[in-house]
């Protein structure tokens, strides 16, 4: 009998041990799975501020270089002159030499006053083609003169700076510089991230360039010119609504990150869509301070070039100093012994410690005039 009762207590103190044991162990990962998702928005947040200081990146890149072309008097005389042929051949010469110094491939087109092509960098197959069904953005320069640099839809989805011709106040037409998010897919695939740039399904007739391009869901075009297919089932399998309504989902071990996509009006037009397996995303939350650290850096990054833009521009004795250092790159060859003589003449009245200040002015940071939306 006393055995039994001793039975009995010994049942009793077991339970009252293994009922607060269960329910700390219950609020240990209810925790740690509240801490997770904690890590998991913090690096989602994160990376957002990556793409967007990438993406800002590309358009100001763009859009200086469309800058610098619209200033070329080669280029301006050939389409005073209706010379396609030399336009060609200027855009291709300069194009290619900038890819053989810098490595960078730049695209450039122009674009006559009544939406023709007039000549393009990388062929002249299209000269005399009408684009205007396919360019709505361009009507925003029949009011405004100020370049802009902005996403915008047209036979393919990209970053088009567009910057105005003009010779004597009359408008000639534009010169565009075009890129398709290469280095920012790049960027993050090097991180072990995919990105996936998403075009909205309604701007399919637009876009004749991207209509072999797989869809996801019913809703949007994948419009990445080097897209990975590694994610396409996973892509297909997602709750793309919940995925915008969330910002973030996971499926099969893996992250999705969501972005909006904005053009130069404002409006929504696609989406960027983040893809990072859980393993590395694990990674990235034991890496947090070195993250931290890389993002603090864009934002500084970026402060620089806000405060540049807004400053004045010190050091210089002339605003047409200033522009004279940054024709310097892109000068014709026929100009450069009068752009040399010109330069000479111009940089002379400055001291020793005031030429090195205006280098270093150039090679950190440059202003730039235009509307990068």
């Amino acid at each position: 009998m006393i055995n039994k009762k001793n039975m009995i207590n010994k049942k009793i103190v077991f339970i009252l041990f293994i009922i607060p044991v269960v329910f700390l162990l219950i609020l240990y990962f209810q925790l740690k799975e509240q801490v997770s998702d904690i890590s998991v928005k913090k690096i989602s947040d994160q990376f957002s501020v990556l793409l967007r200081a990438e993406i800002a990146k590309e358009k100001e890149n763009s859009l200086r270089y469309a800058l610098l072309l619209s200033r070329n008097d080669s280029l301006i005389a050939s389409m005073e002159d209706d010379d396609e042929e030399r336009g060609y051949r200027i855009l291709s010469e300069l194009m290619f030499s900038i890819e053989q110094y810098t490595h960078a491939i730049i695209r450039t087109q122009i674009i006559t006053d009544d939406y023709l092509i007039f000549a393009r960098s990388w062929d002249n197959t299209f000269a005399g083609m009408p684009i205007d069904e396919y360019r709505p953005d361009l009507q925003y320069f029949q009011k405004n003169k100020k370049p802009r640099s902005a996403i915008e839809v047209g036979r393919r989805l990209g970053i088009k700076a567009t910057v105005p011709i003009y010779k004597d106040d009359k408008m000639l037409g534009f010169v565009e510089v075009l890129q398709f998010f290469e280095n920012t897919t790049k960027y993050f695939r090097q991180m072990g991230v995919e990105l996936y740039i998403l075009m909205d399904e309604r701007f399919y007739g637009i876009s004749i360039f991207m209509q072999d391009n797989p869809f996801v869901g019913k809703d949007y075009i994948i419009a990445n010119r080097h897209y990975s297919s590694i994610y396409l089932n996973d892509l297909e399998a997602l709750d793309m609504n919940k995925l915008r309504k969330n910002k973030i989902s996971k499926l099969n071990k893996k992250y999705f990150f969501y972005e909006p996509m904005i053009n130069g009006i404002g409006e929504q037009i696609g989406a960027f869509v983040m893809v990072m397996p859980k393993e590395r995303l694990n990674y990235f939350a034991s890496k947090d301070d070195k993250l931290s650290f890389m993002i603090n850096f864009t934002r500084s990054e970026l402060y620089e070039i806000t405060k540049h833009k807004y400053s004045d521009a010190l050091g210089y004795k002339s605003r047409y100093d200033k522009e004279l250092l940054y024709l310097k790159d892109v000068v014709a060859p026929e100009d450069k012994e009068l752009f040399m003589d010109e330069a000479r003449d111009r940089l002379n009245e400055y001291s020793k410690e005031e030429l090195i200040g205006m280098i270093l002015n150039y090679n950190i940071a440059r202003h730039i005039d235009g509307e990068i939306r």
